[in-house]
């Protein structure tokens, strides 16, 4: 069994920590910036958990389409929003449009792969979802990372 804490459980880790040690003194401005793209973060790796569990259990394209169309459109979602703060200097810009690239290729790549999609047994549409979620987040997080960076030291236990 790994014990290796997750992303999820290491940005809850950063979130309490940073809770904690403002219970008496306010954070800065950007203290603050960087406390709400983790949480945002959070909250894109719980609903991205959340879409895992919930893929139906059928290899009806009429039972998996609903749930593809959300996941998909979330992903949609997320290549779009909150591409806030600018860019300092032309090479963070270019960083910024690889990164932009590579989640852009991992999702027309998934799209391709499920525009003809046929599930040969009733559990494959869950794995196959819950690989597409695996491939996207790294791609995302990496991206993310352009915008505004969060860093998580690594656990040496």
């Amino acid at each position: 069994m790994n014990n290796k804490p997750t992303l999820l459980d290491r940005y809850w880790k950063i979130r309490l920590d940073f809770e904690a040690s403002h219970k008496e003194a306010m954070p800065s401005a950007g203290q603050i910036w960087i406390y709400q793209e983790l949480l945002y973060r959070i909250g894109v790796l719980e609903v991205f958990q959340q879409f895992a569990k919930a893929a139906p259990f059928s290899n009806e394209l009429k039972a998996l389409f609903p749930h593809y169309r959300v996941v998909d459109a979330y992903v949609e979602n997320l290549r779009k929003e909150r591409d806030f703060p600018e860019p300092a200097t032309p090479e963070a810009q270019k960083q910024r449009e690889t990164a932009l690239s590579s989640l852009n290729s991992v999702i027309e790549d998934y799209r391709r792969r499920y525009g003809s999609y046929a599930p040969q047994s009733q559990e494959q549409y869950q794995r196959d979802i819950g690989k597409t979620i695996a491939t996207v987040l790294p791609a995302w997080m990496q991206y993310r990372n352009t915008i505004n960076e969060i860093k998580i030291s690594e656990d040496k236990s």
